[in-house]
Formats: C-alpha cells, sequence, structure tokens
C-alpha cells in the first residue's frame, strides 16, 4: 500500500492565512455533520476465491471546499478510494465521496475556514470510509485488512539545532 502520509503532505497548499486565524477557526470549530454522497463498488469473482493474494492500493483527494462566511459554515466534499488487483487484472475498486460540514466561529477568515476544513475534514471522513470498504467487502464475501490509519504530516519545518558550545 502506499505511504498515506506523503499523500498528505503532496496535497497541502498554502491557503493565505496566518497561524492565529487557523487557531482560531480550529478551537472554535464544530463538526455539524458526516454524509456519504456517492459510492461505487465492484468486485470480480476471481477476488472472492483469493483475497490474500491481491494487491491493495487506495488513495484520497479533495474534490471541492466551500466557506459561507454569512452561515459560519465550511464544507468539503473527499473523495476515497481503494483497488485490488490480482497481477494486472483489477479485481476490486470502491469509490466514495463524503460531504464534511464544519460550523465555524464567528469573524472566521475564508483561507483560514477552507484550511482547517481540509486539512481536519480528510480525518474525519475517513474512518466512514473504511467502515464502508469492511461492509462492502464483508458483504461480498471477502475478508481483507483493515484498511490503514492515516497520519497527519507536520507542515512545519522543524527549527535547525543549535549550536552547543562545548567547554573543554
Amino acid at each position: 500500500m502506499g505511504d498515506i502520509s506523503k499523500e498528505v503532505a503532496a496535497e497541502a497548499k498554502p491557503a493565505g492565512f496566518s497561524g492565529a486565524e487557523y487557531n482560531a477557526v480550529a478551537t472554535a470549530a464544530e463538526l455539524e455533520g458526516v454524509n456519504l454522497l456517492s459510492t461505487r463498488f465492484d468486485v470480480q469473482p476471481e477476488a472472492l476465491s483469493e483475497p490474500k493474494d491481491m494487491k491493495l492500493s487506495h488513495g484520497r483527494k479533495v474534490l471541492s471546499c466551500g466557506f459561507d462566511a454569512e452561515r459560519q459554515s465550511v464544507v468539503a466534499i473527499f473523495q476515497y478510494n481503494v483497488q485490488g488487483k490480482l497481477g494486472r487484472k483489477k479485481v476490486l475498486d470502491c469509490t466514495a465521496d463524503f460531504a464534511v460540514m464544519y460550523h465555524t466561529p464567528e469573524g472566521a477568515t475564508e483561507g483560514a475556514a477552507i484550511g482547517f476544513c481540509r486539512n481536519v475534514g480528510r480525518f474525519t471522513a475517513y474512518p466512514y470510509f473504511r467502515t464502508l470498504v469492511a461492509q462492502l467487502t464483508w458483504n461480498a464475501g471477502m475478508v481483507l485488512p483493515p484498511l490503514p490509519t492515516i497520519a497527519s504530516t507536520a507542515h512545519i519545518p522543524p527549527k535547525p539545532k543549535e549550536k552547543q558550545i562545548v567547554e573543554g
């Protein structure tokens, strides 16, 4: 499987907001909901007989994100997917879109609200996708390991180590 933490870093985009603006949203935003918008699940008969030999890959992306200052709301649509291959043949394909909605504090800036939703929302919706894949594959009669968790990566470069003066 791919390294999801590298995918998070690759998706990070500067949004033109300060740390204080982001923190104001992050400390006061309230989750309003996570909704499944669409799903596609395709499995080939070969996947049912040899799931342990299947090579799995997965990914995700932000389809859209919007902020409504008047309603104090930010919404993002995240798409997650998992594919399974036996050799070169794709035998499993599951894709789902989830909307994640947050109520934002009064005075939140658009950049900070969108930055927060894009960053935190991906972690909010992913467990729903993991559960969906587990349920669908179980219904198909497949036994697969759980999808991996995703982790955040630091977006702030570490400070250089200060030179230590050694007296001797």
